[in-house]
């Protein structure tokens, strides 16, 4: 089944990558010298923290399809900021420098990481509801989502103990995706959605704020990404926004940069707070405000910056990329030669 991906879909991945690097930047001012920012910071991380979920979900609706060549592309955008930005800011310590030579193997970026490992994975899942009946797909989805959703929800105790932030959360919600695409493709009621959405945001933001004010130490254990209102909120709002249609170029060419703009955050945050303290205005009622320009200014920057780099060193990829892509694939022809060739010799010994 074929969708056409409209620029709504954009639009959600720009606003989910500037809700992220809120909940990054908000973190990192200790903004809890008020109740007021306590609050907040408590909102913060119940309506953004739906980013993550929300990406997986669209990219489970529309199907990855494996290329390896895209891949490598990716990789040497994420290789190139990487070093580039660790150098910017200083640390030019050998195991850093190792590091970001190879971001991907090295978890420098969990998402990404995960999001490489999904990718090489999508050819196997994307054949799951090829083979099962909707029925059993359905029964699939029940199970994963008891074992790694109800369970942590109810429980607070996640079996993978990564809060969601990993590889198995990723596959769960893709697989959740590509349901939503084959079998829940009708019409819906945005009225009835923002409810639904609303609903389960007020009830994280409740619980978390009572669990936060009754110990003093910000909480987020039903803002997780395993947990079932974050999960569900996430359908809603893809639901939503696939229920928008437009189009803009504009959109959609900011949208290119949105995982540039998530591995430079760290480095251009870094560079800004030498000029800017925001953890001074930590019991100050606008300090969101401030944040919020903040992270519009890190996402415009870093939008600049990759449309520097597809203009500059990018031009040098597809060649560099062409020669990878067959270095790769010889590569795994000889593995594979090899495991052939181990595996006779071993059943002829026996």
């Amino acid at each position: 089944m074929k969708n056409e991906r409209t620029s709504s879909f954009e639009l959600l991945r720009l606003l989910c990558i500037f809700g992220i690097l809120v909940m990054h930047t908000f973190a990192a001012t200790g903004a809890t010298a008020s109740l007021a920012n306590t609050a907040v910071n408590v909102a913060v991380n119940t309506v953004f923290n739906t980013g993550v979920t929300c990406f997986i979900l669209i990219s489970g609706y529309f199907g990855i399809r494996f290329d390896l060549s895209k891949l490598i592309r990716l990789d040497l955008m994420i290789i190139f900021f990487t070093v580039c930005g660790t150098v910017a800011v200083g640390d030019f310590g050998l195991k850093s420098l190792i590091k970001a030579c190879i971001p991907v193997i090295s978890r420098r970026y969990w998402f990404i990481s995960c999001y490489f490992a999904l990718c090489v994975l999508a050819p196997f899942l994307n054949r799951i509801p090829e083979k099962l009946s909707k029925e059993r797909f359905r029964q699939l989805l029940f199970v994963l989502l008891f074992l790694f959703c109800l369970i942590p929800t109810l429980t607070t105790y996640d079996i993978m103990q990564d809060a969601g932030k990993g590889l198995m959360h990723f596959v769960m919600i893709y697989l959740t995706g590509r349901y939503l695409c084959l079998w829940h493709p009708g019409r819906h009621y945005p009225a009835r959605l923002l409810s639904g959405i609303a609903l389960a945001l007020l009830f994280v933001f409740c619980a978390d704020l009572l669990l936060t004010l009754r110990s003093g130490v910000l909480y987020s254990t039903f803002s997780r990404d395993c947990s079932l209102f974050t999960i569900a909120a996430a359908v809603l709002i893809v639901l939503l926004f696939k229920e928008l249609h437009f189009s803009s170029r504009l959109i959609n060419r900011a949208a290119k940069s949105v995982l540039a703009i998530y591995v430079l955050d760290p480095f251009i945050s870094t560079i800004l707070h030498r000029y800017t303290d925001l953890s001074a205005h930590s019991a100050d009622w606008y300090l969101i405000f401030l944040i919020f320009g903040f992270v519009l200014l890190i996402m415009i920057i870093a939008g600049i910056l990759d449309e520097a780099r597809r203009f500059t060193v990018g031009r040098m990829e597809p060649p560099v990329c062409r020669f990878l892509t067959g270095a790769a694939t010889r590569a795994c022809t000889l593995f594979v030669r090899l495991a052939d060739r181990l595996s006779a010799v071993i059943l002829k010994v026996k």
